[in-house]
């Protein structure tokens, strides 16, 4: 019996778990990053819920962000690419996996990550809810919406982007969904035929 819980279950918990500080990681240093980088910036501190990992790992506690990447490139729009990178990082990142969860039926790990993974797209609608006054956080609040006025920054109407977000989500929401419920099908069919 334990045997078949770690089998059916531990694929889908592990990376659930792991779901925040590799998305947290993939927002700070993919995105912040290496589109500071790419825009002459340098990194001189990478933060992940707490732990800083550049340029020394060692705990310095979780101070009401999830992650922070300590880059500044020298121009304004530098900066403002750097700051709509962190989101969109996550964004990409789950359109990616949305697309490879639809190419063939993943199985166990593979699957469940790609689930995991797939649900990232959420960042995005997170960090856009402060401008309709909604907290972007249910652990410390925030009320600050970076891609959303880095979008602006780079010339992009607020409504605009806003629209972009909303609408992405849900299209992202319904395949995501759509794979969900297909392996949800597939795992009671395979259920079924097993004594």
């Amino acid at each position: 019996m334990t045997h078949v819980l770690h089998k059916t279950y531990l694929p889908y918990i592990i990376p659930a778990v792991l779901c925040l500080p590799l998305g947290t990681a993939c927002h700070e240093i993919i995105g912040h990053g290496l589109v500071g980088v790419l825009c002459g910036g340098r990194i001189s501190s990478v933060e992940i819920l707490g732990m800083q990992v550049w340029p020394s790992m060692h705990w310095q506690g979780w101070f009401g962000t999830y992650g922070r990447c300590g880059i500044d490139p020298p121009t304004e729009r530098g900066r403002a690419l750097c700051n709509l990178a962190g989101s969109m990082s996550t964004w990409a990142v789950s359109i990616l996996a949305i697309i490879v969860l639809s190419w063939k039926p993943w199985h166990g790990w593979k699957r469940a990550a790609l689930l995991s993974v797939g649900i990232w797209w959420v960042d995005l609608l997170t960090y856009t809810l402060p401008t309709w006054g909604i907290p972007r956080s249910i652990l410390w609040g925030g009320h600050y919406s970076e891609p959303y006025y880095a979008a602006k920054d780079l010339g992009v109407p607020g409504p605009l982007f806003q629209a972009f977000v909303l609408i992405s989500s849900v299209v992202l929401a319904y395949f995501w969904l759509r794979r969900v419920r297909t392996y949800s099908a597939v795992w009671r069919l395979g259920n079924r035929s097993q004594p």
